[in-house]
């Protein structure tokens, strides 16, 4: 990248920051807060909430209130509501899954989660999107997009690679100029059958975001967990909710 490719960009970058204060994420982080000892949140969500650091990770990957962001493959729906209490009510939420995972997964128990979440207006600032992870929509129209926990699932299943690597440039089209991608996933290794446990090495999602057009800011060890060795499944009793993950910050030039 030569010296006025990169001041292009300092200025396109520069054009969408708003510099949020102390105030405003002491608010965002008091939002969630609320929103965690709602009493009519899902029975599951409240053990999510210490390894998922929702205003922590949030607060990383440079969310604002008053942004609109979604939710990729938002399954039940937890990171959903967490972002609609951090966007506040100026912000809006759009909350993604695939017709066949919300309807037809474990018995439809997506679709009933979300359902709950959403029923009686009960996020009013969240909206239901169902397309498919290839054709996502919403054109130049969010700030920030979150991908939590399944970019393995595209990277390694049939056809593989190439739909990962779809995904990501469908999201890109969805952000406005310099927005942001948060993506985590849970740590593998190269000696392992990362496929059967529901891993993946950084490095492949690091390559597949150069590739895909996006710019890598910065990582975070939020979640980085030292004593996970990365040879158990994630969903193993042992190690369920603790697992090594990788947070990235990625911008859309």
């Amino acid at each position: 990248m030569n010296i006025r490719s990169i001041l292009i960009l300092f200025t396109v970058i520069s054009s969408y920051t708003i510099h949020v204060g102390a105030d405003d994420y002491a608010e965002m982080k008091q939002r969630i807060e609320q929103q965690q000892k709602a009493p009519d949140r899902h029975k599951w969500d409240f053990r999510r909430d210490e390894p998922r650091k929702p205003f922590e990770s949030f607060r990383f990957l440079g969310l604002e209130p008053g942004m609109a962001v979604m939710d990729v493959g938002a399954a039940a729906g937890y990171t959903t509501e967490m972002l609609a209490a951090a966007v506040g009510p100026e912000g809006k939420v759009y909350s993604h899954n695939r017709e066949r995972v919300l309807y037809r997964y474990a018995d439809g128990y997506y679709k009933r989660t979300m359902d709950e979440r959403l029923a009686n207006n009960r996020l009013p600032n969240v909206v239901l999107h169902v397309r498919e992870y290839d054709d996502l929509g919403l054109d130049g129209e969010l700030n920030l997009a979150f991908w939590g926990n399944n970019f393995h699932d595209y990277h390694y299943n049939e056809p593989g690679e190439a739909t990962a690597l779809e995904i990501l440039l469908s999201i890109k089209k969805t952000l406005k100029p310099a927005g942001i991608l948060g993506i985590t996933d849970h740590v593998g290794t190269a000696d392992h059958d990362n496929r059967e446990l529901h891993r993946i090495e950084p490095d492949i999602i690091r390559d597949a975001l150069k590739q895909a057009g996006f710019a890598i800011e910065a990582e975070s060890d939020l979640f980085a967990n030292p004593a996970d060795d990365h040879s158990l499944g994630v969903y193993d009793d042992e190690i369920y909710l603790k697992t090594d993950r990788v947070l990235i910050r990625a911008r859309k030039p």
